[in-house]
């Protein structure tokens, strides 16, 4: 009665090992190549188009209620311009002035130099009020004036 049992593992080995033997059975089938070229199916979005796709969205309350940066206001513009007069155009004329020059000085070399008195001068962002030591020149020098 021993003897059945041992002959049917037996058996069993001898079966497993022919299934799991490193030859296979059937023959091996080379893998089929394609030799043309796999193009994609669905065009591919481009720079603002993808950009704008894959933008964040506004989806939380504190998103969508946000308030837009307050900036700084921006500084005014550096250099000498004479305030705008009605009906001209702009001329550019040098003329050369000290820090002692008040405003009617000023005025007065420009016409000198051939342009036409502004209504205001404007000297590095401020209005002439006093003298131009006052608007922040220190020594005299040339300036290249933008009359409007």
């Amino acid at each position: 009665v021993h003897r059945v049992p041992a002959m049917l593992a037996s058996l069993v080995m001898a079966g497993l090992g022919l299934l799991l033997s490193p030859t296979p059975l059937t023959p091996a089938v080379a893998p089929v190549r394609v030799n043309g070229i796999s193009m994609s199916h669905h065009v591919q979005d481009k720079a603002a188009k993808k950009h704008n796709s894959c933008r964040p969205r506004k989806h939380r309350p504190s998103d969508i209620n946000r308030k837009p940066p307050s900036y700084p206001t921006l500084p005014e513009p550096q250099g000498p311009i004479a305030g705008p007069a009605k009906g001209r155009g702009s001329t550019f004329v040098t003329i050369t002035v000290a820090p002692g020059d008040d405003s009617a000085a000023v005025m007065a070399k420009l016409t000198a130099a051939g342009a036409t008195a502004p209504e205001t001068l404007m000297f590095r962002g401020m209005a002439v009020t006093g003298t131009l030591a006052d608007c922040g020149l220190a020594a005299e020098e040339s300036i290249e004036v933008i009359v409007l």
